[in-house]
């Protein structure tokens, strides 16, 4: 039977501003994503019917991402073809780096080219948008500027590349726990990483306009983020910042040998800690 292989790489947020709160209840945001090497594999084989394991211990397949890419879009292009699913995991689950909705990401663009349904990234990242705020960026990767929830994206050229050392504490924080925690006083008006989507645009990457509004909410829920974004910081990175929503923490290294060095810090801590860097987009 075909069966078909493709990468569901991790992703971080370079510049996250939250710019106010939509009437639908999500807030309204301001960020540029960027997908690394660090990535999660995903595979698809032809089957009568679409079913998988979830790719998680205890997680049942209706809440499962992948899965659910898989229903959703057979039945969006109404076709009778079926697959079977599976994914290995890389990419810590619950970890701000965007593993499930990666993985959704590769399996609609792994089901697109086994059903031959020839549907082109655009349409694809739309049906995505029914699965998650991060699954229309996934669908490509690479370097882009995304508004609303996340699903009104720009393309970006690939930003300069960087060595990327990750840590995680042992604790996950729900993404709606961190988003309640925030204080409409610490709201932004998204002008900074506007700013750094055209300085990227120019060939730069300052690290004085990479930030993350929800780390101060995070760091209220766990103090541990603010001691591992320290250690990030005195081990050389330039600079050290929370993935998405948390608890991932990040530090962008120019150079390998300092990376490394911060890797061999991380792992001191106790921490998962693992050395990648920037992905450029897929092929369109």
């Amino acid at each position: 039977m075909r069966r078909l292989t493709r990468a569901a790489p991790a992703k971080i947020n370079l510049g996250l501003q939250v710019t106010g709160r939509r009437p639908d209840g999500y807030h309204e945001l301001v960020t540029v994503m960027q997908t690394l090497e660090l990535a999660d594999e995903v595979s698809v084989e032809a089957a009568p019917t679409v079913s998988g394991r979830p790719s998680l211990p205890g997680l049942a397949a209706e809440d499962d991402l992948a899965l659910r890419a898989a229903h959703l879009l057979r039945r969006t292009l109404g076709v009778t073809s079926g697959a079977r699913v599976s994914v290995e995991k890389r990419i810590p689950a619950a970890a701000g780096l965007g593993g499930g909705s990666s993985d959704a990401a590769a399996v609609l663009a792994a089901l697109n080219q086994l059903w031959e349904a020839g549907v082109d990234h655009a349409r694809l990242s739309q049906i995505g948008a029914d699965l998650g705020s991060d699954v229309p960026f996934l669908v490509r990767g690479g370097t882009a500027l995304a508004t609303g929830r996340g699903e009104h994206l720009r393309d970006l050229p690939p930003a300069p590349m960087r060595h990327v050392v990750l840590v995680r504490p042992d604790i996950e924080l729900a993404t709606a726990d961190v988003y309640a925690e925030l204080r409409p006083s610490e709201w932004s008006d998204g002008h900074q990483t506007i700013a750094l989507a055209d300085a990227i645009t120019d060939g730069c990457l300052p690290a004085d306009l990479l930030g993350n509004d929800l780390t101060p909410p995070a760091i209220r829920l766990a103090p541990v983020i603010g001691y591992l974004l320290d250690e990030l910081r005195a081990a050389g990175a330039r600079p050290a910042l929370m993935a998405g929503s948390g608890a991932t923490c990040f530090g962008l290294f120019a150079d390998i040998s300092t990376a490394e060095k911060a890797v061999e810090r991380g792992h001191a801590t106790g921490h998962w800690t693992h050395l990648t860097q920037f992905r450029p987009a897929a092929d369109a």
